[in-house]
């Protein structure tokens, strides 16, 4: 899993990247669908797929999101 972007790596294609843009996404939004946020992943950049789940998983570990389960929802915590 690349974090941060090196020499070689496409800089589109590393977690903080994928972070930056589900971010965004849900930033603008404030309550995104799940489905929905997997599906602008994909018309963004489709080999970013694989880094779906680590990004989001980065984005609640720093208090950004939260996932409601039963609605099948990522909700936008910041201010």
């Amino acid at each position: 899993m690349l974090l941060v972007p090196n020499k070689n790596a496409h800089p589109d294609l590393t977690v903080l990247a994928v972070s930056a843009f589900l971010l965004s996404v849900i930033k603008k939004n404030k309550v995104v669908p799940y489905s929905d946020l997997y599906a602008r992943l994909i018309a963004y950049e489709e080999r970013a797929i694989y880094l779906f789940e680590d990004s989001l998983s980065l984005l609640y570990l720093f208090g950004l999101v939260a996932y409601h389960p039963k609605n099948d929802i990522v909700e936008y915590l910041g201010k």
